[in-house]
């Protein structure tokens, strides 16, 4: 596998320009007991380019319970070492920021359906994703909170699908 510095974040294309899959897992804190939680999940994400700076983001997340969700995004490169991430329930978008050891996403608002209620709950999410030279694995872990209250940690560990390197990328 590339070094991390071939990856990010000197050519972004090259990073996020092939597919990504793993698994991953949701973990509401304690004091959410009635959650169900913790919960197991695969995720598959890749790319369709439409330039060199702008292209659409494909992301599934498949629930232990098979419950399937999917999102599509659009991410522009702002600057060699920056992009803008939208997606339709990211309120505003975000911005990475790209580093040799991985990217960070500046923190973020979503809207998340909740099933006791009739519209989506609004969260805060803290985004951060680390590169693992050794083990070839991009670690993701996102701290979600709700009216400042801590909510829980969703984390990920993906991996570059080497069977379709055409396709593909994760964010």
């Amino acid at each position: 596998m590339e070094s991390p510095s071939a990856l990010t974040p000197l050519q972004p294309r090259e990073f996020f320009g092939r597919p990504w899959f793993g698994e991953g897992e949701w973990t509401p804190r304690p004091w959410l007991r009635w959650l169900p939680g913790p919960r197991r999940f695969r995720f598959q994400s890749f790319t369709s380019w439409i330039t060199d700076e702008l292209w659409l983001v494909h992301d599934t997340t498949t629930w232990e319970d098979g419950l399937v969700e999917r999102r599509d995004g659009t991410a522009r490169l702002l600057a060699a070492d920056r992009i803008r991430l939208t997606y339709d329930d990211m309120l505003g978008g975000t911005e990475i920021q790209l580093r040799a050891d991985g990217f960070t996403f500046s923190p973020y608002r979503m809207l998340v359906a909740n099933p006791i209620l009739p519209v989506p709950v609004q969260i805060r999410a803290h985004d951060t994703c680390r590169w693992n030279q050794a083990t070839g694995e991009l670690h993701d872990i996102v701290e979600l909170r709700l009216i400042g209250l801590p909510l829980g940690r969703l984390t990920m560990r993906l991996q570059p699908d080497r069977a379709h390197p055409g396709r593909g990328t994760n964010f």
